[in-house]
């Protein structure tokens, strides 16, 4: 029988690779299911067209999630917290005017799509709001750490004299929220080109009234 060389490290990264693949398969149905929560909503998403879409069997899904309400709470804490993460509140914190706040929430409307973390976000609040006491408490978490970001930036505003001194940052950021909230379920609809751009022009205005003079 030949000698087999086995290369070094061989048998340690092997084992590394079977070590990591449970967090690829668990990111990969997360995936899935994030893209059938934006597209119909969570109700309306089934956990076997989920898995088979993933290309798994739901024996691997549930190694993962308990359920369908682990699966969704698990979505929104972590990939739609860190859509939000990523896309809004880390960028604000490079913002240190006016227009530049301006340009980044025209560049948030304009690429805003119906397909997107935060329409499925959106939706879920809607559908579990008032149905589910752990779901619409995690929703709550990320929209409180979204209207955050927004405080938190206009506060900075004010103390480097580019808002209003008689702004209010806890009023103002739920508005706001609420506001790009409002505009991703608009992406859904046939009059979505129209509700961005007259958004824009909306969205220009308001936040010209937050100019300190």
């Amino acid at each position: 029988m030949p000698l087999v060389i086995v290369p070094p490290g061989w048998y340690a990264a092997g084992m590394e690779k079977r070590k990591r693949q449970p967090d690829v398969t668990r990111a990969r149905i997360l995936e899935i299911a994030g893209e059938d929560f934006v597209r119909s909503g969570y109700a309306a998403s089934g956990l076997g067209g989920i898995v088979e879409r993933a290309g798994f069997t739901k024996g691997a899904l549930f190694h993962h999630f308990a359920d369908k309400r682990a699966l969704g709470l698990a979505w929104v804490s972590e990939v739609a917290a860190n859509g939000i993460r990523v896309g809004w509140v880390d960028p604000m914190a490079d913002l240190v005017s006016l227009d530049g706040l301006k340009e980044f929430c025209r560049a948030r409307l304009t690429t805003m799509s119906a397909d997107d973390a935060l329409a499925g976000l959106v939706l879920m609040a809607a559908e579990m709001g008032g149905v589910d006491e752990a779901m619409a408490a995690a929703v709550e978490e990320v929209f409180e750490f979204w209207r955050g970001g927004f405080a938190e930036l206009l506060e900075r505003g004010k103390e480097a004299g580019w808002i209003r001194c008689s702004i209010q940052p806890a009023v103002e950021a739920p508005f706001l929220v609420s506001m790009f909230s409002g505009f991703s379920i608009g992406m859904r609809l046939p009059s979505a080109d129209a509700t961005r751009r007259a958004g824009l022009l909306a969205l220009d205005a308001y936040l010209e009234t937050l100019r300190a003079v």
